[in-house]
């Protein structure tokens, strides 16, 4: 595609269900989907001028709503849609009036709930449990899932819930994945997903960068088993993983309710996970409106040659570009 034709649209709908068009007071317009963060967020900058019903900064009230559109040929494409959470207003010289906007997943960020799982039950069925409970609508299209223990949560983030459930997969089987609002629903589905695949080179990339740290690195996992009335502890099991960079140990507590061999597993998918130094990567390009988290993407810019999934991304409508963090696939 080319990206110069990338133009974007921005709406504002009033509590009247009334419809403004915010482009010809555009003064910026961004918005974001970051790593551990299940709504997205947007930013959009306006001049407080006046309509035939009054000024801006009198019609876009809190929980109204925000649409994104982007075109660029292919037709007018709704990139994000969300509800006003911020709203401030700066009296200068431009009048200015800036609104933060969330998607629905928001509120699964800012309630917490208490929440009980029998033993046996699988992670779609207890993700469809909570969002049943919300009144969110479901698309759990990732190819992983597992039979949990028994889970009682008190007082937690809804959102975190998830995430917790999620994450539970995620170190038994290895696999990645991603949540995020899309088409209505809470969508969870596998790392690299998309059918298009973007590649950045030399000609469409801005910069690149790369950092290896070995500050979170694990070489090895302690498995030990529940206290004793006198509180101690046996280690039932040491997994080893790459010994080059010395000792680094993690320890997983072994309950009940989990198996010497589920526990293992959990230690092997640690070690998988954060058996070698973490890699930051960093991306900015020209900008594509519809990249998410998630998506696959593939680099031959810099030092970075390959597959890669976005971890995070922010788009910059006013400039134009888009920066990503990224993580090499496989």
């Amino acid at each position: 595609m080319d990206v110069s034709l990338v133009e974007y649209d921005v709406e504002l709908i009033t509590e009247g269900g009334v419809t403004y068009d915010l482009d010809n007071a555009l003064i910026s317009l961004a918005w974001e989907e970051q790593e551990g963060q299940l709504a997205q967020k947007a930013v959009v900058t306006v001049v407080n001028i006046k309509t035939g019903s009054g000024y801006l900064m009198s019609l876009a009230k809190l929980n109204c709503m925000i649409r994104i559109y982007a075109h660029w040929g292919a037709g007018r494409q709704k990139m994000f849609e969300g509800s006003i959470w911020e709203w401030s207003y700066t009296s200068a010289q431009t009048k200015e009036l800036t609104l933060t906007v969330y998607d629905p997943m928001i509120r699964l960020q800012q309630c917490k709930d208490i929440k009980y799982f029998s033993p046996g039950m699988t992670t779609p069925a207890m993700l469809g449990s909570i969002c049943g409970d919300w009144g969110v609508p479901l698309a759990y299209k990732w190819d992983q899932q597992i039979t949990h223990e028994k889970k009682v949560f008190n007082g937690e983030a809804v959102s975190d819930i998830i995430t917790k459930l999620l994450e539970e997969v995620r170190q038994q089987t290895g696999e990645r994945y991603v949540a995020l609002y899309k088409d209505g629903a809470l969508t969870v589905s596998a790392h690299g997903a998309n059918s298009d695949v973007y590649v950045f080179d030399t000609l469409n990339t801005i910069s690149t960068s790369d950092k290896l740290s070995m500050s979170s690195l694990v070489t090895r996992v302690k498995i030990i088993g529940k206290e004793d009335n006198q509180g101690r502890s046996s280690v039932e099991a040491v997994v080893d993983g790459d010994m080059r960079f010395g000792i680094l140990q993690e320890v997983i507590k072994r309950d009940n309710d989990k198996s010497i061999g589920a526990a293992k597993a959990e230690a092997q998918a640690t070690l998988k996970e954060r058996g070698q130094p973490e890699e930051s990567i960093m991306l900015n390009s020209p900008d594509l409106p519809f990249l998410r988290k998630g998506d696959a993407v593939e680099v031959a810019a810099g030092n970075l040659i390959g597959k890669f999934h976005v971890l995070g991304v922010s788009h910059n409508a006013t400039q134009r570009q888009m920066t990503m963090t990224l993580r090499r696939a496989g």
